[in-house]
C-alpha cells in the first residue's frame, strides 16, 4: 500500500514515522512545496533574532528519512488531486499515485489589501525562506502588522536586533485570538516597557516606497520605516481539497476519524476543520499539540485501527523577553454562542495576573501572566475533569479539612481563588 502525504509539517511528519514505526512494509511519500525537512515554524522569530542557530529549527534532517525509508520529495507543490486515478499533480508536471492521500498542507500567510503590500522590504515570518531574507535584510526601523504570536515575536526578535518597532493591531488590544481585553491591555503595556510602540485600534491603509519601503500610513499617522513584517495570521489550506471535491468549510471538514468526505483521503493539522474538545463545537485551534494528534489519529485508521480523535483544544503561551503569559480554552468571546451563565474570576498582584472564565460554574478557559501561569496546569486539569468551582466554593470548608491526597489540587485552586480568605 502506497502512502502520499502532502505537507512535510508536524502534522505530515506525525503520520509518516508513525506510520513507519508499525508498519516497515508501506510504501510512504511526502511531498512538500519547500525545499528543506521538516522545521519547527515557531523557531523562525528566534533564528531572526539570534537567540537560535538555523540548525537549531530543524525536527528532522535528511538521513532520518532515508533511514526510515520514507521517500521525500522536496520543491514540488501539489496543484491538483484525481480521487478516482488516486494519483496528485505537482506544479512541476509531476504525477504521483497513491492508495491512501493525506492532506497536511496547513494554511497560506492572510495577505490584507493595502497598498504597497507587495513592494521590497515587506517580509513575513511563516517560512524559512522569508524568515533567512529578513535576518539578512539591513533596516532600523520595522513595522509588524498583526499583533498574533508570531507578530509579537517578530517584534522582540527585531528589537533585539537594534531596530525601532512598531506593532499594529486593528482590535484594541494585542493577542487577540488568544487573549482577551484585560490580558491583552496588561501584556501591551508590558511590551512599551521593553521599548515597543504598540499601536492598538489601528488600521494599517498604504505601504509607502517603490524601489524599497519608507513608511506605513494608518488611519491614525504615518509612520516612517525601511521594514514591514505582515504577521496577519494563516488562511487554511482548502483550494487543494476542492480540486478532489472535498468538503470545505472554514478549513478541510473531517469526521472523528479524521476522514475527509472523499474515500481514502485524510486531513490533519492547519488546514481542518474539527471539534472543540470541551464544548463539541466546530472549532479550529491551528496549535502544534493539536496537530500531532490528529497525525497520530491518522496513521492509526490508515491502519485499520478504528480510533476516533477526541477534539481540539487551545492552549498558547506568549513569552517576550521576562514576559510569561498563558492562555488555554475559550476567551469571554468565544463564549458568545454558548448556553449557559458565564463568569469571570480575576486575581491580581502587582503584574501577575489571573482570569479565569466559567461556564455554569466549570471551567471553560483562562489565562494567566506571570507567576500564575505557572499553575496553568491545576486550571486545565479542572476544565477536563468538569470541576464545578462554584460547588467547590461552597464546600470550602469540608474540602480544606480533608486529607485525601485527590483533593490537594482543588485545596490550592481554592487557595489561589481566595476561598475561606
Amino acid at each position: 500500500m502506497k502512502i502520499v502525504i502532502i505537507g512535510n509539517g508536524i502534522a505530515g511528519n506525525q503520520v509518516a514515522f508513525t506510520l513507519r514505526g508499525q508498519r516497515p512494509d508501506l510504501h510512504i511519500c511526502i511531498i512538500s512545496a519547500e525545499g528543506v525537512p521538516e522545521y519547527d515554524p515557531c523557531s523562525l522569530p528566534y533564528l531572526l533574532g539570534g537567540e537560535a542557530e538555523k540548525k537549531d529549527i530543524f525536527r528532522k534532517a535528511p538521513e532520518d528519512y532515508i533511514r526510515h525509508n520514507i521517500e521525500l520529495v522536496l520543491n514540488n507543490r501539489v496543484v491538483s488531486i484525481d480521487p478516482e486515478a488516486g494519483t496528485v499533480t505537482t506544479d512541476k508536471g509531476l504525477e504521483i499515485g497513491y492508495d491512501r492521500l493525506v492532506l497536511a498542507h496547513g494554511g497560506s500567510l492572510f495577505i490584507p489589501p493595502i497598498e504597497g503590500i507587495n513592494n521590497p522590504g515587506v517580509f513575513s515570518c511563516k517560512q524559512l525562506p522569508e524568515a533567512e531574507k529578513l535576518h539578512a535584510h539591513k533596516g532600523t526601523r520595522a513595522v509588524v502588522i498583526g499583533s498574533g504570536a508570531i507578530g509579537i515575536e517578530v517584534a522582540e526578535a527585531l528589537k533585539r536586533k537594534g531596530y525601532e518597532v512598531y506593532v499594529i493591531e486593528v482590535l484594541n488590544w494585542i493577542l487577540p485570538a488568544l487573549f482577551d481585553e484585560p490580558t491583552g491591555q496588561r501584556l501591551g503595556e508590558a511590551l512599551r516597557e521593553y521599548g515597543i510602540h504598540v499601536c492598538t485600534g489601528e488600521k494599517v491603509l498604504r505601504i509607502k516606497g517603490t524601489h524599497g519601503v519608507t513608511g506605513v500610513i494608518t488611519d491614525k499617522r504615518e509612520i516612517a520605516c525601511d521594514t514591514v513584517v505582515v504577521a496577519t495570521g494563516v488562511v487554511p489550506g482548502t483550494a487543494l481539497a476542492k480540486t478532489a471535491g472535498i468538503d470545505t468549510s472554514r478549513g478541510i471538514q473531517v469526521n472523528r476519524r479524521m476522514e475527509t468526505s472523499v474515500p481514502g483521503i485524510y486531513a490533519c493539522g492547519d488546514c481542518v476543520e474539527t471539534i472543540d474538545a470541551c464544548t463539541g463545537e466546530t472549532a479550529m485551534f491551528q496549535l502544534k499539540h493539536n496537530a500531532i494528534e490528529q497525525g497520530r489519529i491518522v496513521a492509526e485508521n490508515i491502519l485499520g485501527k478504528n480510533k476516533n480523535y477526541q477534539g481540539a483544544h487551545a492552549f498558547a503561551r506568549a513569552h517576550f523577553f521576562s514576559t510569561h503569559a498563558a492562555t488555554f480554552g475559550k476567551t469571554i468571546r468565544g463564549t458568545e454562542c454558548l448556553l449557559g451563565k458565564t463568569e469571570v474570576i480575576e486575581k491580581e498582584n502587582g503584574k501577575d495576573y489571573l482570569r479565569v472564565i466559567l461556564l455554569d460554574g466549570r471551567v471553560i478557559g483562562g489565562q494567566a501572566i506571570g507567576k500564575y501561569a505557572d499553575i496553568i496546569g491545576l486550571l486545565i486539569s479542572a476544565m477536563w475533569k468538569k470541576e464545578d468551582i462554584n460547588l467547590m466554593k461552597h464546600n470550602w470548608k469540608t474540602l480544606s479539612r480533608t486529607r485525601n491526597p485527590g483533593k490537594f489540587p482543588l485545596i490550592r485552586l481554592g487557595h489561589i481563588f481566595g476561598f475561606g480568605v
